[in-house]
C-alpha cells in the first residue's frame, strides 16, 4: 500500500500567508530583544566613571547660623602696669549694662569688649610662638616653657549649644567671697575648678550675642545623670557645680570685636580673683580672657530667623 506524501505548508496556499507573517513576527520580536543589548552595550561592559571634582569623602558642612569664636588665655604677672593701662583705656567697659557692671565689679571681675587694632603690648603678648630657643642642643624646661603663657582654641557654636571654657587648674581648697543684695557671703569649697559656660547666638545685623557664665566645679568626681534637648539621660562622670547666673558676662559682638575678662587688682577672695588670679611661686599672676567673633552666619535673613524664632 503506497503512502501519501505527507502535505508542507508550502504547497498549502491557504497557510502560505499565515507562514509568512510568522516570520516578521519572529523577526521583530528577535529586533526588539536585541535592540536594548546592542544600544547599551558601551554601558553594559564599561565601568561607571565618577566625577573627578566629587570624592567619596567630603568635607564637613557647618550649619547655617553657626559661630565661629576665637578664645584666647593670656597670664600676666600682676605687676605688669603697661599692659593693664594700655589694655583697659583701649577697652569700652561701658559696653554692659550698669546693673551687670555693677554686681560684676563687686565681686571682683573686670570686663571690656575691643574692637579694630589691639593695643601694641597685648599683640605682642598675644604671640603663640614658643620662646624656647631652637638653635641649642640642650632645652632646660622651666615654668615658662612648660606652661604656656599664652594658648589659643577656636570654637564653632550651633545656636542653643554651649562650650565650657575652663581658666583655672584643679585646685584642693577655695575660699570664695559673694557680694549681693543679702550683703557678703563666703564659702569654701574642694577640689575645685574655675569653668565658664559659654554660648553665643546670631542677631540681626550680623552681630552675636555672646554669653559666658561663670561656675565652680568642685567635690569629688563621681558619675551624675545628665538630661539632654532630646529627652534622654545620660551617665557622665562629673562635679557638682555652683552656677552664678546673676553674674552672667553678657555682650553683642560685631566680627573682629573681643571680649575682655580679667580681675580687679585691689579685691582678693573674690570670685573674680578665683577666676583669675593665680599663685605661682609666691608671685601673683592674672589671667586675661579674650573670646573674639572670628565669623558670623553668612546670611542675613538666617541671622534674623534665628533671633526670631528665640
Amino acid at each position: 500500500m503506497a503512502l501519501e506524501p505527507a502535505l508542507h505548508v508550502s504547497d498549502m496556499p491557504l497557510l502560505r500567508p499565515l507562514r509568512q507573517s510568522c516570520s516578521v513576527c519572529w523577526i521583530g520580536l528577535t529586533a526588539c530583544w536585541l535592540l536594548p543589548w546592542l544600544s547599551g552595550c558601551s554601558q553594559m561592559f564599561t565601568p561607571p566613571l565618577t566625577p573627578a571634582a566629587k570624592s567619596i569623602l567630603q568635607p564637613a558642612q557647618t550649619a547655617p547660623d553657626s559661630v565661629t569664636l576665637e578664645i584666647f588665655q593670656l597670664r600676666v604677672p600682676a605687676t605688669d602696669t603697661e599692659l593693664t593701662d594700655q589694655l583697659w583705656q583701649a577697652a569700652d567697659e561701658q559696653h554692659l549694662s550698669v546693673e551687670s557692671r555693677r554686681g560684676l565689679i563687686g565681686n571682683g571681675f573686670r570686663v571690656g569688649v575691643l574692637g579694630g587694632a589691639l593695643p601694641d603690648v597685648l599683640a605682642r603678648r598675644l604671640n603663640l610662638q614658643s620662646e624656647m630657643p631652637a638653635a641649642t642642643d640642650e632645652r632646660v624646661i622651666t615654668d615658662q616653657s612648660a606652661d604656656p603663657r599664652a594658648v589659643r582654641r577656636v570654637v564653632q557654636l550651633n545656636r542653643h549649644e554651649s562650650a565650657t571654657i575652663q581658666v583655672t587648674d584643679l585646685q584642693d581648697q577655695r575660699h570664695v567671697l559673694i557680694s549681693g543684695q543679702g550683703g557678703l557671703k563666703g564659702r569654701s569649697f574642694q577640689q575645685v575648678q574655675a569653668v565658664y559656660s559659654m554660648r553665643a547666638e546670631p542677631m540681626p545685623g550680623q552681630r552675636v550675642a555672646l554669653s559666658l557664665i561663670p561656675e565652680l566645679h568642685h567635690g569629688e568626681m563621681r558619675n551624675r545623670y545628665t538630661g539632654s534637648e532630646q529627652g534622654i539621660f545620660l551617665i557622665t562622670p562629673s562635679r557638682e557645680q555652683e552656677t552664678y547666673e546673676q553674674f552672667e558676662l553678657a555682650a553683642e559682638l560685631s566680627a573682629g570685636e573681643l571680649l575682655v575678662v580679667s580681675c580687679l587688682p585691689d579685691s582678693p577672695g573674690s570670685l573674680g580673683h578665683a577666676f583669675h588670679a593665680i599663685d605661682r611661686a609666691g608671685a601673683t599672676e592674672h589671667k586675661l580672657l579674650l573670646v573674639r567673633l572670628l565669623q558670623v552666619p553668612g546670611s542675613e535673613i538666617l541671622a534674623d530667623a534665628a533671633f526670631a524664632s528665640r
